[in-house]
């Protein structure tokens, strides 16, 4: 049987029969909903999603005023939940007749009844979904956060508060930015863009690109744009409108029902693209990933600005981006602007991918794996930073950067084998971190900052400080001859054989506390970065997917 409100969409104004769903929604609500008007409205959700999407905004404005009201948010999650759990899929009698347990039913005072229609009919009504030349007024119900972006700016009027979206129009006049929703759906939005977002689970596109990546919990969501609605069934797909309005769709993963205004509804699966236009829909020859950003296309770019200013810094002692020179493969390039350069030595390792696609890093598998190099000078204050990924604990001690032996003022930085950070400066202190882990497998940025004057060690993993430490030493901070990934130590020999320090040719450097896993940048600096400085850092450098 035909759904009595089924609709059609069109750009500009309510669908067809939205004011007879409105009503049987404010009616539902109020519960004087009918027997016959019940059986209308669970026929008609069941079979439409846009009704769906209207049921449940109106149902979350309803949850969120009810909790606002009553000065009792330790529901506010629940409510969430069960929610999403409810309307999740299609809405059944049962659903229908008790969409929440008892302890969330709705409020049964008439005044507050009232306050709840009223709220319901300007969201199923779309004036609060979407304004129509004006600012997008902030909203107490946070639907999305900005969680990446780079040289991003918002026209005034249009742009998110505290980088968090409600439902509202925006408009994107430089950079990108990935927006992410509560089901962890990413939306990466490209400039110049204007797009508004209507609820939890759909947004439009009036202008520009978007490239959405729905997990499973985010499964139906929609992007609608003025000659079609695109549907996720999970996948991953990009979406552009022109400035004539017409659409492009790019399939990259898995499949999307595909709802145009004059065809008929279509499956798109992985590596198809359409472009809708006047004339029908025309079907592209191949998808066109490049022409979508992501968070990690944004991270990296975000990265690559704030490695020219790090290179750049007066205080940068060295640098090393771990991008391969092809015609000195195995020297680890000082990119920073200070002279004279200090040059790693790469002893066996792999040039390996970092932590984005196109970003190198070395790979330290086998026995012998390292990096050399010698740092002049003394340090009153410095800041370590770098990024590394464990593979695994083989050894009690593993070694990030160290130098030769252990003199009076040198630094040695060490993780054992449970993932704790060992650090110290000689004859003055000794730190074992044991606040947070380095987790195997996955990128951490790792930093030291220390200062002498003012007597303070602190070791930071992924922005926050996991260990401080004071003290007191007369002796600057040294290094001289240093390893990445392995710990030398000298022994005199009668005859020298294998490696030889060029300080006395009848000693041996041998190793050991060998690092597994990869590295990609590090740097020193003559000063101690602040907490804050470090953040940033970090912030910097965390855009990889």
């Amino acid at each position: 049987m035909n759904n009595p409100l089924s609709n059609d969409s069109h750009e500009g104004g309510p669908r067809k029969h939205d004011l007879s769903i409105d009503h049987l929604i404010e009616k539902y609500f109020l519960d004087e909903l009918s027997e016959a008007e019940k059986s209308e409205l669970t026929n008609a959700l069941s079979q439409d999603r846009h009704h769906r999407d209207r049921f449940r905004s109106a149902a979350r404005i309803d949850a969120e005023l009810r909790h606002s009201c009553s000065g009792d948010d330790s529901g506010s999650a629940e409510v969430s939940r069960q929610l999403d759990a409810t309307l999740g899929g299609k809405m059944t009698s049962e659903a229908l007749a008790d969409p929440f347990p008892s302890r969330l039913s709705w409020a049964t005072q008439r005044g507050w009844q009232s306050l709840v229609v009223a709220a319901v009919i300007l969201v199923v009504a779309g004036l609060v979904f979407i304004a129509t030349d004006k600012a997008a007024a902030p909203q107490s119900l946070v639907l999305a956060r900005l969680v990446s972006g780079f040289d991003h700016q918002f026209r005034t009027g249009f742009s998110p508060s505290n980088d968090s979206f409600g439902s509202g129009d925006y408009e994107l006049t430089h950079g990108a930015i990935t927006i992410q929703f509560q089901s962890g759906v990413d939306v990466s939005i490209e400039s110049p863009a204007r797009f508004g977002i209507i609820n939890a689970t759909r947004i439009k596109m009036a202008a520009g690109r978007a490239r959405a990546i729905v997990p499973e919990a985010g499964h139906g969501f929609v992007i609608e744009t003025p000659t079609a609605d695109i549907e996720d069934l999970g996948t991953e797909f990009g979406v552009y409108v022109d400035d004539q309005q017409e659409t492009e769709l790019h399939v990259f993963a898995g499949k999307v029902n595909l709802r145009s205004l004059t065809q008929p509804s279509q499956h798109l699966y992985e590596d198809m693209a359409v472009r809708l236009t006047s004339a029908g829909t025309e079907h592209l020859a191949r998808t066109d990933d490049v022409a979508f950003t992501t968070s990690g296309t944004i991270g990296y770019q975000r990265w690559l600005a704030d490695s020219q200013v790090r290179r750049s810094d007066p205080s940068t002692v060295l640098y090393y981006d771990f991008e391969r020179d092809l015609s000195r493969p195995q020297s680890l390039r000082d990119v920073s602007e200070t002279e004279p350069a200090i040059n790693g030595d790469v002893q066996g390792c792999f040039w390996a991918t970092g932590r984005w696609p196109n970003k190198g890093a070395l790979l330290l598998e086998h026995v012998g794996d390292r990096v050399e190099l010698d740092v002049p000078g003394e340090f009153d204050a410095l800041t370590i930073s770098g990024w590394l990924q464990i593979n695994r604990l083989d050894s009690a001690l593993q070694c990030f950067l160290n130098t030769r032996d252990w003199q009076r003022g040198e630094h040695h930085w060490n993780i054992l084998r449970d993932g704790v950070m060992r650090t110290g400066v000689s004859g003055a202190y000794a730190l074992t971190a044991y606040r947070k882990r380095i987790p195997l497998g996955r990128w951490t940025h790792l930093v030291a900052s220390l200062d002498r004057n003012n007597q303070t060690a602190s070791y930071f993993l992924d922005g926050e400080n996991v260990g401080q430490i004071a003290w007191d030493s007369k002796a600057p901070i040294v290094f001289g001859p240093c390893t990445i990934g392995a710990f030398g130590t000298t022994q005199q020999t009668p005859e020298s054989s294998g490696n030889v320090s060029v300080e006395n040719p009848s000693s041996k450097v041998t190793y050991d506390r060998e690092l597994r896993g990869r590295i990609d940048e590090l740097a020193i600096f003559r000063r101690a970065f602040s907490a804050a400085e470090v953040k940033e850092l970090y912030e910097a450098g965390s855009g990889f997917q």
